[in-house]
């Protein structure tokens, strides 16, 4: 009975228009969940109609407007009689039909737990982050992260492309950065991870702290320490640990680029993201050969005149041309045998 006399109180003050948030969810609860109250109640609403009665309500008049409109004003008493018929009709149909649609909406409408940010660092740029969490960071070039909205309560980024980490520790919560082949768990820590779509590599760096490694089916795989790198091939299955010196592998967020011995395959990626350039080798002899250099605001042509240098390979810059749109497609540079 009390229950009854509680949905009652809640139904009135919505019909009437001044519910609370209280009311709407017992309202709505009650069109879910107990026909049989909701029938019983629609039915004492009816018999309560008043037969030349005003209606109160403001959504009642709303929709009684509506049908005044449509009703022709040369009879009056027809008009009234049939007026009044549509007051009693629309009384009983309106609040079931608003509660459906209440109901519809927020059974159809997406959560904003699944809403979700992202942060770009576009080709050629490097972009710092700060996370919801007080955590901070880089994006380096053609990278990108992003986080639920809700990063409080799951602390999870997924990262296409390179970043550096810096993780704040919050009461033994833990921080996840998943990438498409591994995912790494951690406390509080410094460290980088490389998981860029075009390499079938898959690199962290640990430069403080400690994290663990994830396989793709959450199982832990190796708890990596200091100046330890993992490196996880994507195609072979297969990963490589092997002790480094961590800062060699964070300088490119002081804006430096440095090439630690990789192939000249590798070296042209990094040089093509960082400046926003296609570059094509076109000599597979080329690639493999090998590159240790550091560079700091150097334009890309001093770079790969200085790689030319030691390397048999010569470059050139293709003449850049317009496209249907009228821009300009993006710089080329081919890189031959010499």
């Amino acid at each position: 009975m009390a229950e009854k006399r509680k949905y009652t109180e809640a139904f009135r003050n919505y019909e009437s228009g001044s519910y609370s948030r209280t009311d709407y969810k017992q309202v709505n609860s009650t069109f879910a969940n107990d026909d049989e109250l909701l029938r019983e109640h629609l039915h004492e609403h009816w018999e309560s109609l008043s037969e030349y009665g005003e209606m109160k309500s403001p959504n009642m008049k709303s929709l009684i407007n509506q049908v005044q409109r449509t009703i022709s004003p040369q009879k009056p008493s027809a008009t009234r009689r049939m007026l009044t018929y549509y007051q009693r009709i629309a009384a009983v149909l309106l609040i079931p039909i608003t509660l459906f649609s209440i109901y519809w909406f927020t059974a159809t409408t997406p959560q904003a737990t699944d809403a979700m940010a992202t942060i770009v660092s576009p080709q050629g740029a490097r972009t710092s982050f700060v996370l919801p969490d007080g955590s901070t960071g880089w994006l380096n070039s053609g990278s990108e992260i992003s986080y639920p909205v809700n990063f409080h309560q799951n602390r999870e980024v997924k990262l296409v492309g390179e970043a550096f980490f810096h993780v704040k520790q919050q009461n033994g919560e833990k921080f996840k950065v998943r990438t498409p082949g591994i995912t790494v768990q951690v406390l509080g820590t410094q460290f980088n991870v490389s998981a860029y779509e075009a390499n079938e590599k898959i690199s962290v760096v640990l430069q403080e702290g400690s994290v663990q490694i994830l396989d793709q089916h959450e199982q832990a795989s190796y708890l990596m320490k200091p100046d330890e790198r993992f490196e996880y091939n994507r195609k072979e299955n297969r990963a490589v640990i092997s002790h480094v010196e961590a800062a060699d592998y964070t300088r490119w967020t002081e804006g430096l680029l440095q090439f630690r011995g990789e192939s000249l395959e590798v070296v042209m990626s990094k040089l093509a993201r960082w400046y926003n350039v296609d570059i094509e080798i076109r000599d597979e002899q080329l690639k493999a050969y090998n590159f240790k250099a550091t560079f700091k605001d150097e334009q890309l042509d001093e770079i790969l005149r200085m790689i030319a240098l030691t390397t048999p390979m010569q470059y050139r810059v293709e003449e850049r041309k317009s496209n249907l749109n009228s821009l300009y497609v993006k710089k080329k540079i081919i890189i031959e045998q010499k």
